[in-house]
């Protein structure tokens, strides 16, 4: 009887994470493939509906910090429905064709999905300690793989009906997914482990509540910080620099394509790479990656006019190392910790510091493309990002646990 109930426990768990991975991302990257659709709807310009597309990420700059404090007060169950539930209800907003609806929707998707990037590693320590890996790899492949199928889907959708059911379309998988974590909360039991050495209570809680005087902790913000500044002025720029230099729009979105893709096979086999290797041997991988990195950069320098195997290589190279940086950090907010409450706190400090950063790179970018599209200064600091979130990186795999009283 105990070994059944152990079994449903994981098929709704599992359930769980694959649902709330495939949910994570897809109602934020649609929104962009039909703002001229819903402009036309709305009466609105394309100026004004741009802020949808800013929304969530202010979202994830404000929420992310907050998402362990409040899971410190309601638990890590209550936490979870809250967050799928608000995004239950913002998406059932957005299918109303009012301008108002479309807002609050999107306000409240924001949040929703906020609470879950920091929750996720969460939940893994919580109830998959022995499997860390495992279950990080599943998310992240079913996060790439939402973005992937809904932005398939969107064309096709939106022009056979119309925005509305696509929006419909996308209510879908929030309902199924708190259906299925109401189901799987009854059953759910924390895994607890043993707590390794250089652990004292005392001292750990008041390492909690000085986190963000934690160098460990700021190795980590400053490597997801990283990625994130690169993922994102890679996304809104990359485009338009491509067509400065020619490039066919049609390859231009088959290329920005490939960037997203190349993050999937990455995702299945880093996290387990993460944990199971040695500090020496992660080092080596996190040189390796921080090299390609530079390269991307160099390339950069010397930008060829037109010519698609080179911006496909570069952004097959940037597109791997986005993708290693970010699975290391995520890997690590549960490996460099030791309950769901230490995990969700480093993963909201370190992801509403990464946020900022990643807000403020893309305007700063813009600002220098608009002066000179191929410039050598954004390059250099390019160069400066790469080489701080290497360092970052190696900085967070040499030490001890964040919140282990050792020193090393």
């Amino acid at each position: 009887m105990i070994n059944k109930q152990s079994s449903q426990q994981s098929v709704w768990l599992t359930l769980t994470v694959i649902l709330m991975g495939l949910m994570m991302r897809s109602p934020i990257s649609t929104i962009p493939l039909m703002l001229h659709q819903v402009a036309a709807t709305l009466h609105v310009s394309l100026a004004h509906l741009a802020i949808l597309t800013t929304i969530p990420l202010v979202m994830f700059l404000l929420i992310s910090n907050w998402a362990a404090k409040t899971m410190a007060v309601l638990g890590l169950k209550r936490a979870l429905t809250y967050a799928v539930s608000v995004i239950v209800i913002g998406s059932l907003l957005r299918c109303l064709p009012f301008m108002t609806t479309m807002l609050v929707g999107t306000v409240l998707i924001g949040m929703g999905v906020a609470y879950l990037n920091v929750l996720m590693p969460a939940l893994i320590t919580a109830y998959f300690p022995l499997q860390v890996g495992a279950y990080t790899s599943l998310y992240t492949v079913m996060i790439m793989l939402g973005v992937a199928f809904f932005n398939i889907l969107t064309a096709p959708v939106v022009d056979h009906f119309s925005w509305q059911v696509m929006m419909v379309v996308l209510v879908v998988i929030p309902i199924f997914t708190l259906v299925c974590w109401l189901l799987a909360r009854r059953r759910a039991h924390t895994v607890s482990l043993p707590v390794r050495s250089g652990y004292k209570d005392k001292e750990v809680t008041q390492a909690v509540r000085r986190l963000w005087t934690n160098p460990r902790a700021w190795a980590l913000l400053m490597t997801f910080g990283g990625q994130s500044v690169i993922n994102y002025v890679s996304v809104a720029w990359m485009p338009a620099l491509m067509t400065v230099h020619l490039v066919p729009p049609v390859t231009i979105g088959w290329l920005m394509a490939l960037y997203s893709l190349i993050g999937m096979p990455t995702s299945l086999f880093l996290p387990n790479l993460v944990i199971r290797l040695s500090a020496k041997w992660l080092n080596l991988l996190i040189l390796i990656s921080t090299g390609l990195g530079l390269l991307v950069a160099g390339m950069l320098c010397f930008q060829l006019d037109g010519t698609p195997q080179y911006w496909a290589a570069i952004l097959l190279i940037m597109g791997y190392v986005t993708s290693f940086f970010f699975i290391f950090t995520m890997t690590m907010f549960v490996k460099k910790t030791q309950t769901a409450a230490q995990t969700a706190a480093v993963s909201g400090m370190a992801q509403a510091g990464g946020y900022l950063m990643a807000a403020l790179g893309p305007i700063w970018y813009g600002h220098a493309f608009a002066k000179s599209p191929a410039g050598l200064g954004q390059n250099i600091a390019f160069m400066v990002v790469v080489l701080a979130m290497g360092w970052a990186a190696w900085y967070s795999n040499r030490t001890s646990d964040i919140f282990s009283v050792s020193k090393v």
